[in-house]
């Protein structure tokens, strides 16, 4: 894209507050991840300008134009907050910045200083380290452009000097890396490679990071990091990026009454990489397999998850076998899989309705394929029982879950050699469609699912029997001999009172 075309591409509140710092004698520039996704011909999340004006300087602006300002930030790191056209805006003063060990993220000291040069050579990676003016040229003082030509993704200078500053740009370069699908580059000491040639996650050296400063990271900020790289296009890539360089092993913190409490991260997938499966039904290793599981699925959370879990128990010493043919088998990995995913999500700081979700999706992936060869009675009844002893609360929630199943198990499947079966997986796909039609025409999990309200009971039970009421025509609902239907659900419930009427009647007459 042509620089002239770039300025174009900002959006009118940005170009305002340029033009309006420009007239005023200031240096403005549009910088960081706005400019790196505009050269990329990607829609920027937000516009964050930088310039040589100090905080009272650009208020005192923003304040003879009428527009409104938030100066949290500003006295700290030079940075006002300015809310323009429905947008907020970042305008940091160029600044500088030095680190101690007393916080691995955030600065000790930052200073303002005067030329746009320093204030880009304290970011992150070269990508980001790009700054854009009003007439449209490039400030690349790093070589940031030709990274973006080259699709890598390198630190600005030297890594164990940024990577020392803050320790968050270490999980920060799995993230861009899972998001852009770069290649990370960097100097440091060459690793055996990890992964299979030829397949998407193989490295040829993992780089040095310098891991344990991990340690001192807040479960918070490493959580969304994680879940930005989860939800990412190249998630596997940037999963495969922390293996390498042993951050999945390391610990985060949290403070807890009064201290700190280390968090592991994610050690239990370390023994994933290289482990062997049966070649009858699998191409790839089982991190491997899993990697190409996730990137194969919708960008969602709890999906995503779940299939980065779903084969945790395969290896372990009381889940493998080996066969008599000499080939491993895991049997139950699922059960064993879905415990620790539940330890390991309550751990992160995860609330109990998502973990019960993702934990749920673990323990099902491997019941998905058995249902293709099973008449409508069977997937009925495994229907109804994961609607009384599921997560589920409501229809919806149950509908949902299936869909999201589907995808697990499409997501799996899809990373065998089921992925040259276009046939299974067409069936997969047609037996998620049936259970969520099932589920959607057949299946209430709670009584506000059932088409009939607790006054329209009144008229014919009394109070005291509203419950049993419902419970009974719920269970006969999911029983599949009712269906869900206003008028099928009083015609029945009249029918059983009628029924009991003349049991009474008949009793009392024998009398």
């Amino acid at each position: 894209m042509k620089e002239a075309q770039l300025v174009a591409k900002l959006p009118t509140y940005t170009k305002s507050i340029l033009q309006a710092l420009n007239e005023a004698g200031y240096e403005a520039y549009v910088v960081g991840g706005a400019v790196r996704d505009l050269l990329l011909g990607r829609e920027p999340g937000d516009y964050d300008i930088t310039t040589n004006a100090r905080p009272q300087q650009v208020l005192s602006l923003c304040q003879a134009k009428g527009w409104r300002t938030v100066d949290q930030l500003g006295h700290n790191f030079g940075c006002v907050l300015i809310a323009l056209d429905a947008f907020s805006t970042e305008v940091t003063t160029f600044r500088g910045e030095s680190y101690d060990d007393s916080d691995v993220h955030r600065p000790a000291h930052t200073w303002f200083c005067d030329r746009l040069e320093d204030d880009l050579a304290r970011r992150d990676f070269t990508i980001n380290a790009m700054a854009l003016d009003m007439q449209g040229h490039i400030y690349d003082y790093h070589g940031g452009r030709e990274d973006l030509r080259k699709r890598l993704l390198r630190p600005v200078g030297q890594a164990q000097i940024r990577y020392g500053e803050d320790a968050l740009r270490m999980l920060r370069a799995c993230r861009f890396v899972a998001q852009l699908g770069f290649d990370y580059v960097q100097d440091g000491v060459p690793a055996p490679a990890c992964g299979m040639a030829g397949t998407p996650y193989y490295l040829k050296e993992a780089p040095v990071f310098p891991v344990e400063r991990c340690s001192g990271l807040s479960l918070e900020r490493v959580r969304k990091e994680l879940e930005k790289l989860l939800v990412s296009e190249h998630a596997g890539k940037g999963l495969m990026l922390m293996r390498a360089t042993g951050l999945l092993q390391q610990s985060c913190r949290v403070r807890q009454n009064g201290a700190y409490l280390q968090v592991p991260i994610l050690p239990e997938a370390e023994h994933l990489l290289g482990l062997p499966q049966n070649p009858r039904f699998h191409l790839y290793d089982t991190w491997e397999h899993t990697l190409l599981a996730i990137d194969n699925s919708p960008r969602e959370l709890a999906i995503r998850w779940a299939l980065a879990l779903h084969d945790l128990g395969k290896g372990l010493p009381h889940i493998r076998i080996i066969k008599p043919d000499g080939q491993p088998s895991d049997p139950g990995h699922e059960a064993q899989s879905a415990k620790m995913a539940e330890a390991i999500l309550q751990r992160l700081g995860y609330s109990e309705e998502f973990v019960r979700l993702v934990v749920w999706l673990v323990a099902q992936h491997m019941r998905f394929a058995p249902m293709l060869l099973t008449g409508e009675k069977t997937l009925r009844r495994w229907l109804r029982h994961e609607a009384v002893h599921g997560p589920f609360r409501t229809q919806a929630q149950l509908i949902a879950g299936y869909k999201q199943l589907t995808e697990v198990f499409l997501a799996d499947m899809g990373a065998t050699h089921a992925r040259d079966n276009q046939q299974l997986m067409a069936e997969g796909r047609s037996l998620g469609e049936q259970v969520i039609a099932m589920a959607r025409s057949s299946m209430p999990i709670a009584t506000q699912d059932l088409d009939i309200k607790g006054w329209e009971l009144l008229t014919l039970v009394p109070q005291a029997q509203i419950k049993t009421t419902f419970a009974y025509l719920l269970n006969r609902v999911q029983s599949g001999n009712l269906p869900n239907e206003h008028n099928a659900l009083l015609d029945a419930l009249k029918k059983s009172l009628a029924r009991k009427k003349r049991q009474q009647e008949g009793t009392t007459a024998s009398l």
